[in-house]
Parts: structure tokens; sequence; C-alpha cells
């Protein structure tokens, strides 16, 4: 088999740069919650025909950041208390086996010293940045989490859940108490997973992803009703 008639591929796709466009337009807010996607409007203020546009939407349904609903459109999800739930229920299977699996390394000094870095940049967003920063910052750190034990699949899964935990956060009203926590709270996980307590990292984690841990410390949550969208200004 010969693969010399195949032309490189350019580094970032036509799609791939329409999918960061629109996804960065959802999280920041531009896209606002339950809004319809027109294609022939975003194609042409994109300036992309719509192949690639329509890749780029699939992408994001992938994400969990959009939802088709046959004959009827393409809309930017509304998130409710239950999803905020499954999202962090999934959030814990993931994290919880990637913890495990980080203890249990022979050699994991350079995945504590990407994670104290992590919480290092999370000081700085909670003392000099605003809040988009501060959930950057929250987010980058459990990614570090589970890129650490080098699992594609895992990998995988949390990159879906962290473009959902974003839109959770964003929409959300910061407390002060979890601002105040936020440095120390992800201090005591590494520290727990320095000590190679894997009954402590879980209690940890779990605690730190719970529903409870996030209406206390983010702000309030809506009563949920189906796709019931949270409050900004709970």
């Amino acid at each position: 088999m010969s693969f010399d008639n195949m032309a490189p591929v350019a580094r970032a796709t036509a799609a791939s740069r329409i999918t960061d466009a629109l996804r960065a337009a959802i999280l920041d807010g531009s896209m606002t919650p339950g809004a319809q996607l027109k294609e022939t409007v975003l194609a042409d203020r994109l300036s992309v025909s719509r192949g690639p546009l329509r890749e780029a939407v699939q992408r994001l349904v992938q994400e969990g950041l959009l939802w088709s609903q046959p004959h009827h459109g393409t809309f930017v999800v509304e998130l409710g208390r239950d999803d905020v739930a499954d999202i962090y229920l999934a959030r814990r299977a993931v994290e919880s086996t990637a913890a495990t699996r980080l203890i249990s390394m022979s050699d994991k000094s350079e995945a504590l010293k990407s994670l104290e870095a992590a919480v290092s940049n999370l000081r700085t967003a909670v003392k000099d940045g605003g809040w988009s920063a501060v959930v950057a910052a929250d987010i980058a750190f459990h990614e570090r989490l589970v890129d650490s034990v080098k699992s594609k699949r895992l990998t995988r899964m949390f990159g879906t859940l962290a473009a959902e935990t974003r839109l959770c956060m964003n929409l959300l009203v910061a407390s002060p108490d979890w601002v105040k926590g936020a440095v120390a709270d992800h201090r005591e996980l590494v520290a727990a997973l320095r000590g190679n307590d894997s009954d402590l990292i879980l209690t940890r984690l779990d605690a730190h992803l719970s529903l409870e841990s996030i209406v206390a410390y983010r702000g309030d949550l809506q009563e949920h009703a189906d796709h019931a969208p949270l409050s900004s200004d709970a």
C-alpha cells in the first residue's frame, strides 16, 4: 500500500477552527443557552461553507454544548440541576479512576509537580483574575490530574466533561466562600495524592465534586425542570 499520492493535511482544519470559535462563543455567553443556531447566518458571519460548519456543529453536539431536535434545529444546551448533578457524577467516576491509577504509579513526581503548578496558577487567578480565569485554572487542574495517567480514553471522556463543566461554572455565581477556599481545597487533593492515601483522595474528590459542594460554593441552582437553565443571578 502506497501513500505517496496523499497531500499533507493542514494542521488546523476549517472544521476545527469553526468548532473553536463556536465553543468560545457558547462558553463566554455570546451564544446564550437555548439559542437556536441558524446555519445560513453562521456560515455568512464566519465566512465559511456549510460543510465544515455542519461538522463543527456535530462535534459540539458530541461535547454536550449543543443539542439537535429533528425537524426543529440545533440549540445551545440549557443545563438544569439534574444535568449538573449528572456531569459531576461522571467527573467523579473519571477523576477517581485517574487518582487511583496515579497513586499506584511507581514514579509520579512529574505529575505532582504539574498539579502543584496548576494550584499555583489557580492561586494567581483567584488573586488577580476574573471569574473566567478562575474557571479556566480550576478545570486545568483536573485536566492535568486525568492526563497524568496517560489513558487516552480517560482523557477523551474528560474532554467532554470539561467543556460541560466550563459551561456550568460560567453560568453560576461564584460565592466568596468558594473563591477563598479554592486554592486550599486543590492543595489538599495534591497532598492526598502525594501521601498515597487512596481512601483519603477518593473521599476528598467525592466531596470536592459533590452537588452539595457546588451549590454551597458556586451559587444556588434553580429547582430543576427539564432543561431549565441555571440562573446567573441567583
